[in-house]
């Protein structure tokens, strides 16, 4: 791994940010913890603040991103810096968490990535289909960030 990252899963809200990154933890579990691990959509509803080890790094996944205000989310955040090599987490567009997220990187000399998850009409498109697609995206990301490609 060249340097800690964030990578923050930015959109409006409703875009499907949550269930992405939650399906990614489950992903990741698949690829570094238990390969035989399996999950069914869609996933439990309620936002997750859990961290991984994988390949031996930490990685810490925050889904909650509407506002710091809202479920000690800043205190969830801060949890995170000290003890993880990798975060994702998710934010609006332009709020106070995106800030704060920012201000962290910042501080902590984390390199921070944006991305956004897939979106689409519905029909034709599938809200889950593309949040799955969007989840293994990040999962590939993650695996670059780990093997230190990026």
């Amino acid at each position: 791994m060249q340097q800690k990252t964030i990578i923050q899963l930015w959109g409006t809200a409703g875009s499907g940010k949550t269930e992405t990154i939650k399906i990614a933890k489950e992903e990741l579990i698949i690829n570094y913890i238990n390969p035989s691990h399996s999950y069914a959509l869609p996933l439990p509803k309620g936002e997750i603040n859990v961290t991984l080890t994988c390949n031996g790094l930490k990685v810490g996944i925050e889904s909650m991103g509407d506002y710091l205000r809202y479920g000690d989310l800043n205190n969830r955040l801060n949890t995170l810096i000290p003890y993880c090599d990798i975060i994702l987490c998710a934010s609006r567009v332009r709020n106070d968490v995106a800030k704060r997220i920012e201000e962290l990187a910042n501080t902590h000399n984390y390199r921070l990535l944006k991305v956004t998850n897939y979106r689409g009409s519905e029909p034709p498109f599938s809200r889950s289909d593309l949040n799955q697609l969007s989840a293994k995206h990040i999962v590939d990301l993650i695996n670059q960030i780990i093997s230190g490609a990026i």
